[in-house]
C-alpha cells in the first residue's frame, strides 16, 4: 500500500447515521450496542415524540428506528408521519405491537419495516439494509 493512500472507511458507518426513538432505556442501550458492533453509527436516542421531532430535524439520520408506544400523549406512529411526510426520512417501526388497528395505522405512514420486539439483531439488520435499498 502505498503512503498517500488513505485506508478505507467502513461504508457502513460512514453512511448510515440511524437515531433510535425507544422509551425503555435498557432495550435502547440494548439496540445501540448491537447497532454499533455492525458498523452502524447510533446518532442518539429519543424518548418521546417531541424529542424525537426535534432530534430528526437537527440531526438529520438516515434511517429512524421507531417504537409505537412511547412517553407522553402522542405515539411513534404520529412521530413517523410527520417525519415522512416533512423529512422524507426512512421509519422502520421496532415494537412489541402487532395487532391489526396497530398495524393497519403504521401502514399510513409508509414504514419501509416493521420489526417485532424481542429484536433479533440480524432481523433488524436485513430490515435497515432493504429499508435503505429501497430508498
Amino acid at each position: 500500500m502505498s503512503r498517500d493512500r488513505e485506508p478505507l472507511a467502513s461504508p457502513i458507518s460512514t453512511r448510515i447515521r440511524i437515531l433510535i426513538v425507544e422509551d425503555n432505556y435498557v432495550l435502547a442501550a440494548n439496540l445501540q450496542e448491537n447497532l454499533e458492533s455492525l458498523g452502524y453509527e447510533v446518532l442518539g436516542t429519543a424518548t418521546s415524540v417531541k424529542e424525537a421531532i426535534h432530534k430528526v430535524v437537527s440531526l438529520r439520520p438516515s434511517i429512524v428506528l421507531m417504537d409505537i408506544r412511547l412517553e407522553g400523549e402522542q405515539d411513534g406512529i404520529q412521530a413517523a408521519a410527520f417525519i415522512w411526510n416533512q423529512l422524507q426520512i426512512p421509519i422502520i417501526f421496532v415494537t412489541g405491537h402487532s395487532d391489526h388497528s396497530t398495524l393497519a395505522r403504521a401502514k399510513t405512514t409508509f414504514p419501509f419495516g416493521y420489526v417485532l420486539k424481542p429484536v433479533k439483531i440480524q432481523a433488524l439488520h436485513g430490515a435497515i439494509a432493504t429499508a435503505l435499498d429501497r430508498w
